[in-house]
Order: structure tokens, then sequence, then C-alpha cells
């Protein structure tokens, strides 16, 4: 894959055993099986509301939406692969929620008992920070520590694609695994605008205008926290981008682990399924 060429973006997430990856045409899956084996699964997939991708604001609702088509298609491809029961699968993944939905309760017990002039930056901070040590303290179980492990693994393959550089472990390996477009960095922008609007509605009188304000506040915190994320995207490579958008990154420091060779082998296999599948479209196409 020659560097100057344009190279497509790619995303993904990690799985119990495995990583899923996503092209702009197609969805793959790969998983390492009790065996040693690697298997995969590939699907043509399009993102749906390509059409809003053009319009700020409105076009990271409409991902959001294509999001959840994109997890369901996930969860079925890999449990085609995956075998076994369902709610043990799911363990991993619900860990660090059940963290995080702790660590909002205990910012809220904070808040009770802090001095009111000290309330808001109390709850400002502690609603941010302490979602992200709940991450960091789930990840020290350890069917939650592998996860975080195909979590660096997915982002090192995606950064060595996206270096145009070939797939390898040995060159996954030299990669950073963090990735500017990480769902850990739309998390950290949107905690920090639920933030900010809380404090804003809480000061409003009860009535209307209150109410109105607090069913707003979601779709505004969800759009405003996909542009962040996505100008931090396109300013990763410079100074100023690093300087502002650099603790937001940080954050995946909680949500990943370093990779082995064996889950950078299943998140390549998962990447190059995808990568092969649509130079084949493009093919048949042309």
């Amino acid at each position: 894959m020659s560097s100057t060429q344009q190279t497509p973006h790619y995303g993904g997430r990690a799985l119990r055993n495995g990583v899923m990856m996503v092209g702009p045409r197609s969805i793959g899956v790969a998983v390492r099986r009790p065996n040693g084996e690697i298997a995969t699964a590939i699907e043509p997939f399009s993102m749906p509301g390509m059409w809003a991708r053009k319009i700020p604001f409105v076009r990271g609702l409409v991902s959001f939406a294509g999001m959840l088509q994109l997890a369901r298609v996930s969860t079925k491809l890999e449990a085609r692969l995956n075998p076994g029961s369902k709610f043990k699968a799911a363990l991993p993944q619900l860990a660090p929620g059940i963290g995080a939905a702790l660590a909002d309760r205990l910012t809220r017990e904070l808040a009770k008992r802090a001095d009111d002039r000290i309330v808001m930056p109390l709850e400002a901070i502690a609603g941010v920070a302490l979602p992200f040590v709940a991450f960091g303290v789930s990840g020290q179980l350890p069917g939650v520590r592998e996860l975080w492990r195909y979590h660096g693994a997915e982002h090192k393959a995606v950064n060595t694609a996206e270096a145009g550089l070939e797939l390898t472990p040995q060159n996954a390996a030299g990669q950073s695994r963090i990735h500017p477009r990480c769902g850990t960095v739309f998390a950290f922008w949107s905690l920090l605008g639920a933030m900010i609007a809380k404090s804003y509605v809480n000061r409003l009188p009860s009535g209307r205008r209150k109410t109105i304000s607090g069913l707003l506040a979601g779709p505004i915190i969800l759009s405003t926290a996909y542009e962040a994320v996505r100008l931090g995207a396109q300013l990763r490579d410079h100074p100023v981008g690093k300087i502002f958008f650099g603790p937001a990154w940080q954050t995946q420091r909680f949500t990943t682990a370093e990779p082995d060779e064996r889950q950078l082998e299943v998140a390549i296999a998962a990447l190059q399924a995808v990568i092969d599948h649509e130079r084949a479209q493009a093919k048949d196409a042309a």
C-alpha cells in the first residue's frame, strides 16, 4: 500500500476474542478460536445517512443512528464465529459500563456533601474523570483486560493501514494504540458536554423552558461531540490540534492495553478481510 495513496478511513471495535473492522463498503469480523485458528466473516455494509455527511451537526446524529445498525450487524457476525453464552460474552463489555454508572452515583453523593460554592466544579470534574477511572479499574479484570488488548490491536492495525504500511504484526506493533476517531474520545466530549449542559439546565427555573432545554441537550451534546472528534482527527498532525485535542485522545489509555502478536494477528485479519473485499468489489464494478 503506497504511502502516497489516499487511504480510506477504517474503524472498528474490540470483541470477545476478536475484532470488528468496517470500511466504506464492508464489515469484517475476526476471532481467535479455542484451537488457535483465526476465523473471519465479511459482509457488504454501507453506513446509512451518507446524504448528511457534509451537513455539520446533522451528520453526527445521523452517524449515531448508523452506528446502531453497525453494532447489530457486527453482533450477528460475531455470534456466527464465536458461539457460546451471550451473557458470558457480554460480561467484559458490561463491566466498564457498570463501573461508569457507579462512578456517576459517587459523583452525585460527593455533590450532595459539598459546599454549594464548589458543587458545579466538583460535578464537572468528577463527572468526566470518574467514568474513565472506572474504565481503568475494570480493565484490570481478566476478561476486560483481554478486551482492552483487542481494542489496542484494532487501533494499531488501523494506524498501520492509514500510515500506508504493509499490514503485518511487526509494523502494527510499532504503531500507537491511540487513534483520534476512537469512541472513547467521543465519550470524553459527550461527558464534558453533558456536565456543561447540566450546569446550565439546573440553573433554570422549573417550567417549560427547563423541560425544553433538557430535551434539546441530548442531541446538541451528541452532535457537538461528533464534530469535536471529527475536527480533532483532521488536526491530528497539527501542533495546535495536538495541544487542544491531545488530552481527549489520551483518555484511550484507560480503554486500551498493549496487545501481543496474537491479538495483532486477529485485528490485521479483520482489516485485511475488509480491504480485500472492497478491492474485489471495486474490481467487479470497473
